[in-house]
């Protein structure tokens, strides 16, 4: 999933109303922000295979160190203590690792047999991305709520918790349509490329906005 990711951050504010935005962003997008690394590295390897999957043209050959469940609980624990030793906000760290481990899940349902259980364990996926529409409705549908639960958890205090919020929501779905229904990447290293200057940016505005739209 993409969007999908997005939308537990979002929907997590209420749980943990002490966590900023950019934090709620970053841990459902930890697996992901490990992923290109990786792949980058040589260490897993995925390409593009146009066709692949109605609704994503990725084949992602062997990633058992950035979504396999085992690692997803390290990874969550290891953003849980990073999270603590700066914040302090236990009931922060407890949602910011359940969302680390929620993007293992939520790819589980949209993959199509891509995701171990450990390095070398067979892998599963329900085949989400077989349907385009399918895909659009269930990670459209999780982001209105997602935004919406974000929305009555803050208030706006400037121009850009007021407009920049909703500006943001309206890039991230239209950028995920876009990406869903036209033309892939023409490379694997163009899909990393982008990938990574997408969560530059969300987490980049989500820091703006963040000063602007406390909690409740």
């Amino acid at each position: 999933m993409f969007l999908g990711h997005f939308a537990t951050g979002l929907a997590a504010k209420p749980l943990a109303p002490r966590a900023s935005l950019p934090a709620l962003l970053i841990a459902p997008q930890v697996l992901d922000l490990a992923w290109p690394v990786f792949v980058a590295t040589g260490v897993e390897r995925a390409h593009l295979e146009r066709g692949h999957l109605a609704a994503s043209p990725l084949v992602l050959e062997h990633m058992p160190y950035s979504h396999s469940l085992l690692f997803a609980l390290g990874w969550a624990l290891v953003f849980a203590l990073g999270y603590l030793a700066l914040t302090r906000d236990r009931r922060g760290a407890v949602v910011g690792a359940a969302l680390v481990v929620a993007h293992w899940l939520l790819d589980w349902i949209a993959h199509d047999h891509d995701m171990p259980l450990w390095p070398g364990s067979a892998r599963y996926g329900l085949g989400l991305w077989r349907s385009v529409p399918g895909t659009l409705a269930v990670e459209l549908g999780m982001f209105a709520i997602g935004a919406a639960l974000y929305t009555r958890a803050t208030r706006a205090t400037g121009p850009i918790g007021r407009w920049g919020w909703p500006g943001l929501a309206l890039v991230l779905a239209g950028g995920f349509v876009a990406a869903t229904v036209g033309t892939p990447p023409s490379s694997i290293d163009a899909l990393l490329v982008t990938v990574a200057a997408t969560l530059v940016v969300v987490v980049g505005a989500a820091v703006a906005i963040d000063r602007q739209r406390p909690a409740r």
